[in-house]
């Protein structure tokens, strides 16, 4: 399998939406997957064929965006901070089996002796001289020189006289004294999200916003949705920090009314159903709107032996009306923003596929999908975030191979 090399740029991790423990060879249900089919190609026609290049590429239609955010304003104003439990765990073990080689002080007992009375036994050191200390069932204290010990520095010393104390004390029956054993912990955490607190916001032990959901604190985002009225196509979409992304991949498939997309553009081995479920596959040409950005015709074959392509700092390329490709900063931001937990954001990357130039569609073991980025690396080669279950790298690929396309909504 041909592969593109690598280029490490930052890393964070993305679940598939379901259930986590499924791997990506899972494909997820219908319901994850836009309501609409894309309308056939005597679809809405192109409102301009021309374009110049400026802020974003141009309408491709007359095409407008609803935009269905979740809002905050029902939300509790009371924001919990993690408090302070001390847990304590206690543990019981017989004396002998609790005394410690290395620590004196725990060589003490108590066992039965001759006579079935007890007898108190403490261990201690004299320079370097072993003695101990007994105390018999009146109280009456008794003191030995262990001669035999003399050098407790000596590993070999130390470890005769532990056996023989350890030894003492279980003859005698020590082990049926018990020594209980209690560490204290202290820890600061949310209270547990239950019905009570439902639609509750909260700081984490970490500083991130979370909100309990569903006897679960859950970071805190918004979800929405955004209809294109291209071709009447659904989409979810999520807030992640201050960016609003597409949740869904992008299936959008008009080729009169976005020339672009003539021949550059698939559903995974060919098949609608795919495309419904995890949206199309595009060149970078058909993803960045090639003709719509090159005033001069040759927009078409951008990228690919073509030349240097220059793009203006925005370009909308293929997206619905008030969205835009991403840019590897913008890529970036998403990756700051989520760090480790993209598995709460919503993100939902799913495992789409490509479709290689030379070899056809491939569905890769290692990552799941593959997302264009608007931005260029050398004259054929772009910038794509590729997404496994573990981690996310900034990677570039050769225009000509196709993959998916996530959307970035433009600023306010």
């Amino acid at each position: 399998m041909k592969r593109f090399a690598a280029l490490l740029v930052s890393a964070v991790l993305f679940v598939a939406c379901g259930d986590d423990d499924s791997d990506f060879a899972t494909r997820p249900s219908d319901d994850s997957s836009s309501s609409v089919m894309p309308k056939s190609n005597d679809s809405e026609t192109s409102g301009s064929s021309s374009s110049t290049k400026s802020s974003s590429s141009s309408a491709k239609s007359s095409s407008s965006v609803t935009l269905q955010s979740s809002s905050s304003s029902s939300r509790p104003t009371e924001i919990l901070e993690p408090e302070i439990t001390v847990n304590e765990t206690c543990t019981e073990v017989g004396a002998c089996d609790a005394m410690v080689k290395t620590d004196i002080s725990t060589w003490h007992f108590v066992r039965k002796d001759g006579f079935d009375r007890d007898m108190e036994y403490i261990y201690f050191v004299e320079g370097t001289q072993l003695m101990v200390k007994t105390i018999d069932y009146k109280g009456v204290e008794d003191i030995d020189t262990l001669k035999v010990y003399s050098d407790m520095t000596n590993e070999i010393s130390q470890e005769y006289a532990f056996n023989a104390a350890k030894s003492t004390c279980k003859n005698g029956g020590g082990n049926d004294n018990k020594i209980k054993s209690c560490v204290k912990d202290t820890v600061k955490t949310l209270p547990k999200c239950n019905t009570n607190l439902e639609g509750v916001i909260g700081i984490d032990t970490t500083g991130i916003k979370v909100i309990c959901r569903e006897n679960e604190w859950q970071i805190d985002v918004e979800y929405g949705s955004l209809m294109d009225d291209r071709d009447g196509q659904s989409y979810k979409i999520v807030k992640i920090g201050d960016q609003w992304w597409m949740a869904e991949n992008l299936n959008y498939a008009d080729s009169i009314a976005t020339s672009s997309l003539s021949g550059k553009s698939w559903c995974f081995n060919n098949e609608p159903d795919s495309c419904t479920k995890y949206g199309r596959l595009y060149t970078w040409a058909a993803a960045i709107d090639s003709v719509a950005v090159y005033d001069d015709g040759d927009g078409v074959n951008c990228g690919f032996h073509a030349g240097s392509c220059t793009l203006p700092e925005k370009v909308r390329g293929i997206c619905p009306s008030g969205w835009h490709m991403p840019d590897t900063t913008e890529w970036n931001t998403l990756f700051d923003e989520v760090g480790g937990k993209g598995d709460a954001y919503g993100f939902s990357v799913l495992p789409a596929g490509y479709r290689h130039d030379d070899d056809g569609f491939l569905n890769d073991d290692d990552y799941a999908t593959e997302f264009w980025s608007v931005t260029v690396y050398g004259d054929i080669s772009a910038y794509v975030m590729r997404v496994s279950r573990v981690r996310g790298i900034l990677d570039f690929a050769i225009m000509v191979h196709a993959f998916s396309v996530r959307c970035l909504k433009d600023d306010p």
